[in-house]
């Protein structure tokens, strides 16, 4: 059986190795970046263990403070017992379910969380929208102003995008603000060139968070409009501006997720702007 233990920085490049070879079975390309790791390892809160057989790093697993965590392991024993770990920690951590996200064509994993008692709790679509043709101006509502992100704006934008998402979404869990700054903003995706604030009478009333374009492909992370506000607009408005943001930087397609059960018209606004899903993820969940 192989040690499980706590993850050392000197594990990183082999973790790393697992989850893009895991990438590569699965999607047959990989989806990983050594980034996108990073982000997630040197944020205080996260918990991360590896599985290590004859010298060798076989396994990971990285639990969030938001209660999601992040899995890979071949072997079905090293897959339970990594699955151990991790709801033996968010037990201690007085956490209610735990969350990973599963696809049936990542085999290990996904015959893992059903073996475990994880149960299919919604669908995040991955959905892409081309920049070609004429794109559309943005046209604001009448009475706000936009501009972009400050480091002064950080508490702000934390706290509209939880009071949005916690509104519809019963298993939202919000990260610290610490842990967020971290998440969000100490990584070479975040531009705050790219991260548009729109204000009512001084009031932020809706935000859309973009990563810096990369391989000539946008990113919209977030995109909340605040309940008062809705209806108006603003979301069209600000993937509008976006778009010729991302176009001005040669980026070609813009991408998001969008969670299959978010009931505030989301989904059919993306579709309305042109976004086409090319993936379904879907999310495992576990009482404790």
């Amino acid at each position: 059986m192989a040690e499980i233990r706590e993850a050392r920085e000197d594990d990183f490049e082999a973790v790393f190795g697992l989850l893009d070879a895991r990438s590569r079975a699965a999607f047959g390309i990989s989806e990983q970046k050594r980034e996108y790791l990073r982000q997630r390892w040197d944020v205080p809160s996260t918990d991360t263990w590896v599985a290590v057989q004859n010298g060798a790093v076989v396994g990971y697993a990285g639990l969030d403070e938001d209660q999601d965590f992040v899995h890979v392991a071949a072997d079905p024993d090293i897959g339970d017992a990594l699955i151990a770990q991790v709801e033996q920690r968010a037990r201690a951590r007085d956490f209610q379910h735990v969350a990973v996200v599963a696809v049936p064509e990542d085999a290990p994993l996904y015959a893992a969380v059903r073996r475990n008692g994880y149960t299919l709790d919604r669908e995040i679509l991955r959905m892409w929208r081309p920049l070609n043709g004429d794109l559309p101006d943005p046209a604001w509502p009448s009475g706000v102003t936009v501009r972009s992100y400050t480091d002064a704006d950080a508490e702000r934008v934390h706290a509209l995008l939880d009071e949005q998402y916690a509104g519809w979404d019963g298993s939202y869990v919000a990260r610290s603000h610490e842990g967020w700054l971290s998440f969000m903003t100490v990584h070479e995706d975040f531009d705050p060139a790219l991260w548009f604030l729109v204000e009512r009478d001084g009031e932020l009333v809706a935000c859309a968070l973009h990563w810096k374009e990369s391989q000539r492909r946008g990113w919209v992370k977030d995109i909340v409009v605040r309940k008062s506000e809705r209806g108006q607009g603003l979301g069209t408005a600000l993937l509008h501006h976006a778009f010729h943001a991302y176009a001005d930087r040669d980026a070609d397609r813009v991408g998001l997720k969008v969670d299959s059960t978010n009931p505030t018209g989301a989904l059919q606004l993306y579709e309305r702007l042109g976004f086409v899903t090319d993936q379904r993820l879907g999310i495992w969940q576990k009482q404790l």
